[in-house]
């Protein structure tokens, strides 16, 4: 009768152990799945954030060249009209 009893629950100790194992399984599937899309998604930003960078970058060169012009053009268009106001 031990015997019996004594294997019932070593079977079911199997079975408690097969269960934890499969569930810690899937909750370490969970947390990498979790984390791959984190890891997108941190991807994305430094993506968009280097594109801002770079537009940033771009508008700073531009800003002298394109605040030259104006003047130039406002002061040509003032020499134009005879040094009067618009």
């Amino acid at each position: 009768m031990q015997l019996v009893v004594g294997s019932l629950l070593g079977t079911a100790g199997v079975g408690v152990l097969t269960w934890a194992a499969k569930s810690l399984v899937g909750e370490i599937r969970a947390l990498v799945e979790k984390v791959a899309r984190q890891d997108e998604r941190i991807n994305a930003v430094a993506v968009e954030l280097g594109a801002l960078r770079r537009w940033r970058d771009e508008f700073i060169r531009g800003l002298p060249a394109q605040v030259q012009q104006i003047v130039e053009l406002e002061l040509l268009r003032m020499t134009q009209s005879g040094g009067r106001g618009s």
